[in-house]
């Protein structure tokens, strides 16, 4: 079996980047690549790293009394985040031995491979990283090895001028070039480059194996599952509201253990599989998470996605309108009867069935030309 080595947002404390990090290493097993992922940890994302900027970024931990307890409290969240998605990656992906914390050290000790992939995920958003971050564009890669990148995304429409020619120079080094929205395979086209857009790898699996990861949780008879990734005053009215007027409780799923305050009942950071669990026997869901909307198509749920209030929302309008699911957009907080509409599963799950078949037919000729 061919190795491939592969860079992603892996080890970032949410369901979203250790699901589509799986995802893509059953994928490209099924194309005949054993898959080691590389542990580098961008600055910040290291447990020690992370725990300094979110408690540096909190206001609660300034404020008069609660700095003093409030970093004990975050303490319990990041052991808890920290042991359930480490020993997720632990148990179903394989990683290089080292760490890499930065492009030196990837450079000094490039793992050895036959194909490098890059992706998926918000890989090259350097908003979010801070700056263009060069391993996620595989720099350290030798230039004679064969460089793809799978479901890459840049989180936005358009390049900052300063960033445009980096980018380019990247770029270019690339046998194939996949995104994950189409607004960032026409950002690549932009530089002159060739690129196609692809689905998510959450969406190349079933439901039946996604079933697989299921593991037991204590829930509700009814309830409507929440995940909430950013913080939005008026998402939290709405599913105050909502929860009256479908008689049953929102079933919140947080990250952090302060988040309890919030209206609703509250499961602090369950395990990727508890999740599974949860996605799978809920009666709604509600998150402006891109991953939950994902999992909701999958599981076949009534849902609704809202759009967080900054500018990462391309990626969730771009899967509704690929499966002709744009009027699960919440577009008003007044708007109740959205969430209990008919979804046309029948047509959303042969679209869909379509669309794999035509991105596997693609991904076997892309690999067929790399030989």
């Amino acid at each position: 079996m061919k190795q491939a080595a592969l860079i992603t947002c892996h080890n970032i404390k949410n369901y979203g980047s250790v699901f589509q990090t799986y995802a893509t290493t059953v994928v490209f097993k099924e194309f005949g690549y054993d898959v080691l992922v590389i542990d580098y940890q961008r600055p910040g994302t290291d447990n020690e790293g992370f725990r300094k900027k979110i408690l540096s970024e909190s206001h609660l931990a300034h404020k008069p009394i609660l700095k003093y307890v409030f970093p004990l409290i975050l303490k319990l969240s990041f052991d808890r985040m920290e042991r359930v998605f480490e020993r997720f990656l632990e148990s179903y992906v394989k990683t290089t031995d080292e760490k890499y914390l930065s492009e030196d050290e990837l450079v000094r000790n490039c793992p050895d491979a036959d194909l490098y992939i890059s992706g998926s995920d918000q890989i090259w958003n350097s908003d979010i990283n801070g700056r263009i971050e060069r391993p996620y564009y595989l720099s350290f890669v030798p230039q004679n090895k064969r460089k793809i990148s799978f479901a890459s995304s840049f989180g936005k429409t358009i390049l900052r001028d300063d960033e445009v020619e980096e980018n380019k120079k990247l770029l270019a080094q690339y046998s194939w070039i996949s995104t994950r929205e189409q607004s960032g395979a026409n950002l690549v086209q932009s530089l002159g480059l060739n690129a196609d857009a692809i689905l998510d790898p959450t969406l190349w699996l079933t439901k039946e194996r996604w079933e697989k990861l299921e593991e037991p949780i204590r829930i509700p008879e009814k309830y409507i599952l929440v995940y909430q990734l950013h913080q939005n005053s008026e998402m939290d009215k709405y599913i105050g509201i909502l929860q009256e007027k479908y008689g049953m409780p929102c079933l919140r799923v947080d990250l952090y253990y302060h988040y309890v305050v919030k209206k609703g009942k509250h499961v602090i950071c369950p395990t990727p599989g508890q999740l599974i669990s949860l996605i799978k026997n809920a009666n709604y869901i509600v998150s402006d998470s891109f991953h939950m909307t994902v999992f909701s198509i999958i599981f076949n749920k009534k849902f609704i996605s809202i759009y967080s209030q900054n500018s990462f929302n391309d990626r969730i309008a771009n899967i509704l309108k690929w499966l002709n699911l744009e009027n699960r957009h919440l577009e008003h907080y007044n708007d109740f009867a959205i969430l209990n509409k008919d979804i046309d599963y029948t047509a959303v799950n042969k679209l869909l069935d379509e669309k794999n078949k035509e991105m596997r037919n693609l991904l076997n000729e892309k690999i067929q030309l790399l030989g």
